[in-house]
């Protein structure tokens, strides 16, 4: 591999930054999520990320509270 080649190769590789975490969505929340991802061209790592964000400041100030078990 010549080094402009492996400099290429680098350069598309994403940069990723944290724990990668696999969730389940139902088929509604999948649909949702696609077409928010479509109208707002943002990523859907970054929506998961900005609504879990959220919720846990939520949970942690106590504007939210979760039914009981969860």
């Amino acid at each position: 591999m010549t080094r402009s080649a492996a400099h290429q190769s680098e350069e598309s590789k994403p940069k990723r930054k944290g724990v990668p975490h696999t969730i389940y969505l139902s088929e509604e929340l999948a649909a949702a999520l696609n077409a928010a991802v479509e109208s707002r061209r943002v990523a859907k790592s970054t929506i998961i990320r900005i609504a879990l964000e959220q919720l846990l400041r939520k949970l942690e100030s106590g504007q939210l509270e979760l039914p009981l078990g969860l």
